[in-house]
């Protein structure tokens, strides 16, 4: 009859590795002195029996790891350790995982990620997987992997808790603003305004105040999910914390003030921009011309237009030519016949 150890009896030396049977009660171990007898294929083929129950498994792997000279490799682990959590042994899958970089190897995305697959269809809490992925002391490139395919795969409560939870002094790397930047960008995405924002908060507090990328992202959100109101809170608090403004953060203010038809403000934050030394490009621009031709500003229309021809961003001859005429509606004539404004506002 098979014993089958409650806990993990490899960890303590005065185990001793009793007679071992699979789900099919096929003896396969008559463990004692000599050479190894369980090899890591052995383990992965008795994993795959669907009558494979935990603690028959644990205690073939035990007997294993009593062996003098066994040393369980990659693939052992990475079939060991997801079959554990789908049946919500975490406990195990600890152990386990703090006994990995003793086999000489650092988990990497082979590992994590079914890993974290399993934890998440076994329904195990993101906080308990956060904690068990990041006890395995994974590298930078294998954290930053699996964040990565979490945000594809849109299990972004598990990122969440994994960024959060991660202590660098544990890791023995850094979290950086990217690893938070995703995050956040992810959740404007889909239009978690709140989440992002709240993530944003994070940064601040540990130490790695969000970059301009992630303000520009954070701004479009808001403004399109909640209000424009909103919105320019945002960007007066990224500039009170320091974080200078650039020529996409004043597009999309100027896009989003423009279509509430708040001109004055389009041309204020504008003057802004210019003094802070933010150039405007073409994107900016055509921004800029379809605001003021919604709002039937042409004039202002046609002196962006000019500057736009100062600044080298035609070179049709015609265009050019056009633009020195000094009379507007012969102006607004070729530019609508050519599409200039339809393709500027498209």
């Amino acid at each position: 009859m098979p014993v089958q150890p409650a806990g993990l009896p490899w960890l303590h030396p005065s185990f001793q590795p009793p007679e071992i049977q699979v789900a099919t009660g096929r003896k396969i171990l008559q463990c004692g002195g000599g050479n190894p007898k369980i090899s890591n294929t052995s383990i992965i083929r008795a994993i795959s029996n669907q009558n494979a129950n935990p603690k028959q498994i644990i205690s073939l792997f035990t007997a294993a790891a009593r062996q003098r000279g066994f040393l369980p490799d990659l693939s052992t682990f990475v079939s060991l350790l997801p079959f554990l959590l789908r049946h919500r042994r975490i406990r195990a899958a600890e152990l386990l995982l703090r006994r990995f970089p003793i086999a000489g190897q650092r988990p990497g995305p082979s590992l994590l990620l079914p890993l974290a697959s399993s934890a998440l269809t076994a329904g195990i809490p993101c906080d308990s997987t956060s904690r068990l992925i990041l006890s395995a002391h994974p590298s930078a490139s294998a954290f930053s992997s699996l964040l990565r395919s979490l945000l594809r795969s849109s299990h972004l409560t598990l990122a969440r808790s994994l960024i959060l939870t991660a202590v660098p002094d544990d890791l023995g790397f850094q979290i950086k603003i990217r690893h938070f930047a995703g995050l956040v960008r992810e959740y404007c995405r889909l239009g978690y305004v709140n989440e992002a924002e709240d993530l944003v908060v994070q940064m601040g507090r540990k130490g790695l105040p969000a970059d301009a990328d992630t303000y520009n992202a954070l701004i479009a959100s808001v403004c399109d999910h909640c209000s424009v109101d909103r919105g320019f809170r945002v960007y007066l608090a990224m500039a009170d914390i320091g974080v200078s403004p650039d020529v996409i953060t004043f597009s999309t203010m100027i896009g989003r003030v423009g279509m509430q038809g708040w001109v004055l403000g389009c041309n204020c934050l504008f003057g802004r921009m210019l003094v802070m030394g933010a150039l405007p490009d073409w994107s900016c621009y055509r921004i800029l011309v379809g605001v003021y031709c919604k709002n039937c500003c042409l004039s202002d229309a046609i002196r962006v237009l000019r500057a736009m021809k100062r600044d080298g961003f035609f070179d049709d001859v015609r265009m050019n030519s056009i633009l020195d005429c000094e009379c507007e509606d012969a102006i607004l004539c070729y530019v609508l016949k050519s599409g200039i404004i339809g393709g500027l506002m498209g």
